[in-house]
């Protein structure tokens, strides 16, 4: 079968929309899930934020700044003594330290992004100017479940280690949920946001700007593309400097510049690797050198960041598991491109190598892929590749087939989970997870669009979440086989979570 290169990349376009983390209008949840009770889990959780500086890369090469030095905004996640966090002089972690205490950045990431939105457009029937204000001031100031940089607990062994990944026009609290809930149960959890890829980044809130000259001056060239608030990104683009999709340009060029924005991505989590070499080798939190265990090391993200957990899993050797969530499906047209926009395997592409695996479509490494049933923006955009490529199309028995084929075919150990009555924000930490009382919690079937239902409570689906991540990161990165049990139990059937297992 042959395809143009007009339908080739209108599905590639598609899958990249998929990608994105964005919550639909009728997205919703019925109940804000609470903090872990004290004592309810083996550690406290203390977390710190800082900024990677990779000198390999310019600033971002997607967006055309070829100058300057490539920052991520980084959060990590880690245990701490509960007697510490309670005790000791460390203050517990709010939302508005996301954004350093700007409420006029937090305003933004509330209203003008894709993923967050607080607008009268997207609350339930009813609710007013004034209680939308109020709810986007109380999340400034509302606890997280953590404590600003409290020192790590001494374990007495090398603490396990996850990376995550954000989706588009995501955060790097898309998942908080998971990751506050991994370091309280002895991990450390890294999240580099995106730069380019990520609403309002916050670069010009480095504190390397003051403190190094050399790093100021490597940046003068970037500073004249951020905002007054520091942040950098096009309010057209959701606060982003691009999107994955680039609409309007060439079929080739826009191929192109996906792969570019898919191989920023990894090596992003690459550089989120070297810094944890460097937190082991020179301490981190009142750790000395030596507190991390990075022979095993786990990758987990939602939506695009799911897709990117597929490719880190294929492209990046150092990583051992992942966790991708809502993932899109992805289809492998490289055999319909014209040879010469193929990529000769002397250099790296996700999309376009002229050899090897199709590293958003291959399993090849332990890998749990969990979807929504009714995630209509998935499934949506999966029927226009079907379309394109004359693939089986989504299904009510099959909403997910390029995912449950790439699920069937491998040979490595692999998780199927799909919950029913979720959507694509179901498990992200969002408006719905946030505002119960004022977004909506229902949304017409996706294969019965004359029947409505209600969304599944966040109390129920982040339980889900944290537990099935907890356990296949013990199994799979802590090397624990009595987690083995706790991962296929599927102990949420009755609440429509069906897990399947392969090769285990």
């Amino acid at each position: 079968m042959s395809y143009s290169i007009r339908s080739i990349t209108t599905g590639i376009m598609m899958l990249a929309l998929a990608a994105c983390g964005s919550e639909s209008q009728d997205t919703a949840t019925t109940q804000t899930p609470e903090s872990v009770p004290a004592h309810a889990t083996p550690f406290a959780v203390g977390s710190s934020t800082f900024f990677i500086h990779d000198e390999t890369r310019p600033y971002d090469s997607v967006n055309g700044i070829n100058e300057g030095i490539r920052t991520l905004l980084t959060e990590i996640w880690y245990p701490v003594d509960h007697d510490v966090a309670e005790s000791g002089p460390y203050r517990r972690a709010t939302y508005g330290d996301y954004v350093f205490g700007d409420r006029d950045v937090h305003r933004l990431m509330m209203t003008r992004t894709t993923f967050f939105h607080m607008t009268s457009d997207t609350v339930r029937e009813g609710v007013t100017a004034e209680q939308i204000e109020a709810a986007i001031d109380e999340l400034f100031l509302r606890e997280r479940g953590s404590v600003i940089d409290a020192p790590v607990a001494d374990v007495g062994h090398g603490l396990p280690v996850v990376v995550m990944s954000h989706g588009d026009a995501g955060s790097r609290y898309n998942m908080q949920s998971v990751t506050e809930y991994l370091a309280a149960h002895g991990y450390l959890v890294i999240a580099p946001e995106h730069t380019g890829n990520s609403p309002y980044s916050l670069t010009g809130r480095d504190p390397a700007f003051d403190s190094d000259p050399e790093f100021r001056e490597a940046m003068a060239g970037v500073m004249p593309h951020l905002a007054e608030l520091g942040t950098y990104g096009q309010e057209e683009n959701y606060g982003q400097s691009y999107t994955p999709l680039s609409s309007g340009r060439g079929s080739v060029e826009f191929l192109q510049s996906l792969d570019r924005s898919l191989l920023q991505r990894l090596n992003d989590l690459r550089a989120a690797l070297r810094e944890l070499d460097r937190m082991n080798e020179e301490g981190f939190a009142g750790a000395g050198p030596g507190a991390l265990n990075l022979e095993r090391i786990g990758l987990t993200g939602r939506s695009f960041g799911g897709g990117t957990t597929l490719m880190g899993l294929s492209m990046e050797p150092r990583f051992t598991a992942g966790f991708a969530v809502v993932p899109p499906g992805w289809a492998d047209t490289r055999p319909a491109l014209p040879a010469e926009i193929l990529v000769p395997a002397s250099e790296e592409s996700v999309i376009l190598s002229a050899e090897g695996p199709f590293p958003l479509t291959t399993i090849s490494k332990p890998t749990v892929l969990l979807s929504g049933a009714e995630d209509s923006l998935i499934i949506g955009l999966a029927a226009q590749v079907a379309e394109m490529s004359g693939t089986d199309a989504p299904s009510a028995e099959n909403p997910h087939p390029l995912l449950r084929q790439a699920f069937e075919a491998t040979d490595s150990p692999v998780i199927w989970g799909l919950l029913a009555d979720s959507n694509h924000a179901t498990f992200g930490v969002s408006g719905g997870y946030w505002w119960p009382d004022l977004k909506p919690n229902t949304q017409a079937r996706t294969f019965d669009p004359d029947t409505e239902f209600e969304l599944i409570p966040p109390s129920i689906a982040h339980d889900m979440q944290r537990e099935l991540a907890l356990a296949f990161f013990d199994l799979t990165i802590r090397e624990d086989a009595s987690a083995k049990s706790r991962l296929l139990e599927n102990r949420y059937r009755g609440a429509g979570l069906i897990i399947e297992s392969r090769n285990f």
